[in-house]
């Protein structure tokens, strides 16, 4: 089963200088994580309780379970991979995890409530994607688009997707399940809805901290 819920925010129109902004990321929880299976070390943030990757996942696959952006490596840096479903699994780290859904809303609505912002990517997004974001937690949100099903790339520089992941729960008892299925969230400029869409058939990869 796969399902995606869409979260966008209306864009701020105040600037900022210049100063301002470097004083709140340098206020920011920031640390550094490295990837024991290839060496690539990652900027992390805390945001709440929560300790996220700051940048897009970049572990390559022996597979086409993950690819740059229209494959074309020009994009890797700022942007990471996309994955696809099948390759979530193997693509993710020791001490980390997809993050869920709640999870997601339970970072959104901490930086929202502790920011005191409407506009949850005013705070969480990079100032290259949208200029008058102050980017207060580090997080650095960049829009790395989306594969289709048809194989097309689409949206970058638009809106941002991440894969999640969830659960089974039985309809009558309520338990838990074993059984997992993935869903997507995404993020856009212009709106501060939350929607059902299509989900893509590649997605980037935010992680969070395993609990200690």
């Amino acid at each position: 089963m796969l399902m995606s819920v869409m979260v966008m925010a209306k864009k701020t129109v105040q600037p900022q200088a210049e100063g301002e902004k470097t004083a709140k990321r340098t206020a920011a929880e920031m640390g550094t994580f490295v990837d024991t299976r290839d060496g690539t070390e990652y900027k992390t943030c805390k945001i709440g309780n929560q300790v996220w990757l700051a940048e897009n996942l970049k572990f390559e696959l022996d597979s086409d379970d993950c690819v740059a952006y229209d494959e074309d490596y020009q994009y890797f840096d700022k942007y990471g991979y996309l994955y696809s479903e099948k390759g979530l699994k193997e693509a993710i780290p020791e001490g980390w995890h997809l993050p869920t859904k709640k999870e997601w809303e339970t970072m959104v609505r901490f930086a929202k409530k502790d920011s005191r912002c409407k506009d949850v990517l005013s705070v969480i997004a990079s100032e290259e994607w949208i200029e008058s974001s102050s980017d207060k937690y580090g997080f650095s949100m960049v829009a790395g688009g989306m594969r289709c099903e048809n194989g097309d790339f689409d949206l970058i520089d638009f809106s941002a997707h991440f894969w999640c992941v969830e659960k089974t729960v039985d309809p009558i008892s309520h338990a838990i399940g074993r059984e997992k299925f993935y869903t997507c969230v995404r993020f856009e400029d212009g709106c501060d809805e939350i929607d059902d869409e299509d989900y893509p058939a590649y997605a980037s990869v935010r992680l969070i901290k395993d609990a200690e």
